[in-house]
């Protein structure tokens, strides 16, 4: 039962990289990754990636295309969720975290994989930003503290395939006896949300809608990350596929555009997703500051550690034997 809920939901969620039409045959996601790559060889000489390797290049580019893409697939969920009528039991805001988690993670492909692995590691390390600041808690807020969102990515992840992504719960400590019950959770949000959006599929004879793109000016400061964005087709991303996969009831726009702070949000109102420059430059900021304390491993052969752990083990090895008598 659980392997044809996987196909199924696989088939509802397949993650695209299209072109300007927006509505038509999901591409090939060899052709995302290419532009990722582009995109790093294109930031070689910039001010803010000097002095990385083009390896280290490469993951910040795809660590910073990553969150986003999943910050885009969050407010996706909300659009669905308000434009298809999705009743949601608790909150909208963790409902929308789902829904970009099983977008990413039901592809099945290796690109939707290390998507959701660096939209983790973003929240991981957002967290140890705002304790490093003494940020206050805000336990009151209507999304969960970033630490339990990053934490839930690894849950449906683990719970999808407890064997491919065992070096991802090994790298976030996640207790073994947490990933038996991770299974049932992802089973069960998979299952809800075929059952949810199945009335709202689009027939193959039923016209495709239309979601607008727009890419606005970096304002200057921004203008690489405008750049980037654009080359990538950060929003080409999820916007054919969902104007592929369901009927709209009215268009929809995704824009990307310098906002004036750090931020993404549904505008109910106006039937758009912007998400703003200011939280690309967030990410990179992020993945400058803590890129090299923690790796997620997507090889199931590889038991991932972060470098803090193995550098624990390693001390630890050192002093058992400092403290072993000579012979």
């Amino acid at each position: 039962m659980r392997w044809l809920l996987a196909v199924i939901s696989a088939a509802l969620f397949a993650l695209a990289a299209g072109g300007n039409a927006y509505a038509g045959n999901p591409a090939d996601k060899h052709e995302l990754t290419r532009r990722v790559s582009e995109a790093a060889k294109m930031l070689a000489g910039h001010p803010n990636f000097r002095g990385m390797s083009d390896t280290q290049r490469a993951r910040a580019v795809e660590f910073i295309t990553g969150n986003l893409i999943f910050v885009l697939g969050h407010e996706a969920g909300h659009a669905v969720i308000r434009e298809m009528k999705i009743p949601v039991v608790g909150r909208e805001e963790e409902a929308a975290d789902v829904f970009a988690t099983l977008m990413a993670l039901l592809c099945t492909d290796e690109f939707s994989d290390r998507v959701l692995a660096n939209a983790a590691l973003g929240w991981f390390f957002s967290d140890r930003r705002d304790r490093r600041r003494g940020s206050k808690m805000e336990y009151y807020g209507e999304h969960n503290m970033d630490i339990q969102r990053a934490y839930y990515i690894v849950c449906l992840m683990v719970g999808s395939n407890t064997t491919k992504f065992a070096g991802v719960a090994t790298a976030a400590k996640l207790p073994e006896q947490r990933q038996k019950s991770c299974a049932d959770e992802y089973l069960g949000a998979s299952w809800s949300w075929e059952q949810l959006l199945q009335p709202h599929l689009r027939k193959p004879d039923e016209p495709r809608s239309e979601i607008k793109i727009i890419y606005g000016p970096g304002g200057g400061k921004f203008d690489i990350h405008a750049k980037v964005s654009q080359h990538i087709r950060a929003l080409e991303a999820i916007a054919e596929n969902l104007t592929d996969r369901f009927v709209w009831r009215a268009p929809i726009t995704f824009e990307m555009k310098s906002c004036g702070e750090s931020n993404a949000r549904w505008e109910i109102y106006n039937k758009r997703v912007v998400i703003c420059y200011e939280l690309a430059d967030e990410y990179a900021e992020l993945y400058r500051q803590w890129g090299r304390t923690m790796v997620f491993s997507l090889d199931p052969k590889v038991s991932a550690a972060t470098p803090a752990a193995r550098d624990a083990v390693a001390q630890k090895k050192k002093a058992l034997r400092a403290k072993r008598p000579l012979r």
